[in-house]
């Protein structure tokens, strides 16, 4: 029997706690999250202990992904949405096509952002027919 794994994500900066428990129920079953320090969740997702890392900000950028882009490397990070850059599927879409696994994005836009990054996730990796333990 072919049992589908869980998607790690793992959540840092504002209200992390409830930033985890917004990307848990946007996976419906799908995901775990957990609320962890930034170079934690970085380091987590370096050594694959982790699939995907979000973090919020006031600003979208430079707190949400410091860590993560120190850690992972400008390529793997993508600002989603920023205070005057509202977070859009296409953006998601496109982040998520390329490759990147730490997303940012502000605060004030995380109900939007998170559901948002989580359903584009679940899509790819469907159409890529992964995730699934032999």
């Amino acid at each position: 029997m072919v049992k589908e794994r869980l998607v790690r994500v793992v959540v840092a900066g504002v209200d992390a706690p409830s930033m985890a428990q917004l990307a848990t129920n946007a996976g419906g079953g799908r995901v775990e999250a957990a609320a962890l320090g930034d170079m934690q969740g970085a380091r987590l997702v370096k050594k694959g202990q982790a699939d995907y890392y979000l973090g919020t900000c006031w600003s979208g950028g430079g707190g949400a992904l410091a860590a993560a882009t120190a850690i992972l490397g400008a390529n793997l990070v993508g600002i989603v949405g920023t205070p005057g850059m509202i977070v859009t599927e296409e953006r998601v879409r496109t982040a998520v096509g390329e490759g990147r696994i730490a997303f940012g994005f502000a605060y004030e836009q995380s109900t939007a952002a998170i559901p948002m990054i989580i359903s584009e996730i679940l899509a790819h990796r469907d159409a890529l027919g992964g995730g699934t333990d032999d």
